[in-house]
């Protein structure tokens, strides 16, 4: 079963969320069993289920949330669907979600590594594109397709006549 799963079941109980919520309030001190059954009743039947769940951890110091289960499962969930569209370089498919690109980068490096994927997955070399033509592909992938056309052109992936007309794929310097 995916790991999404089990965290989902294991806090879809409302005494295991409060117990949950709990343990994560505590922080790092952990906190003790006996604790737990004052304020949570449950706590006993709550306990074995989350640990299961990978969601807390038992030590000498107490009980502890684990929040690395949380990563581990959004991860496996963007390895079995992927929200990048195919072809998409894996160092940016993080940014996608639903096939969309969610947000243009504002560090320098990632945001040309973005411009490069979609560069590479939208234009042709050797072809020229009309401005609607170049405006409409980035349409596809993102709510603001302007601001997309004029980076691919800063960052000198397109090029594009005086004019404006027309586009043309060429391939970048290095950063």
């Amino acid at each position: 079963m995916e790991p999404s799963h089990e965290i989902v079941k294991a806090l879809a109980d409302p005494a295991r969320l409060r117990v949950f919520a709990a343990i994560v309030l505590a922080g790092d001190t952990g906190t003790g069993l006996a604790a737990l059954r004052g304020d949570h009743p449950g706590a006993d039947q709550a306990i074995p289920r989350l640990v299961r769940a990978g969601l807390v951890t038992a030590a000498e110091s107490g009980l502890r949330a684990d929040p690395q289960v949380f990563r581990d499962a959004a991860a496996a969930a963007r390895s079995t669907v992927p929200d990048a569209p195919e072809g998409t370089d894996p160092d940016v498919a993080h940014l996608y979600a639903a096939g969309r690109l969610t947000v243009i980068p504002t560090r320098r490096a990632t945001r040309v590594a973005v411009l490069r994927d979609l560069a590479e997955r939208l234009f042709e070399f050797d072809r020229v594109y009309t401005q609607a033509e170049v405006t409409d592909a980035l349409a596809e992938v993102h709510d603001d397709p302007l601001t997309l056309r004029r980076e691919l052109v800063d960052e000198l992936l397109l090029e594009r006549t005086l004019g404006g007309r027309e586009y043309r794929r060429r391939e970048a310097p290095p950063i």
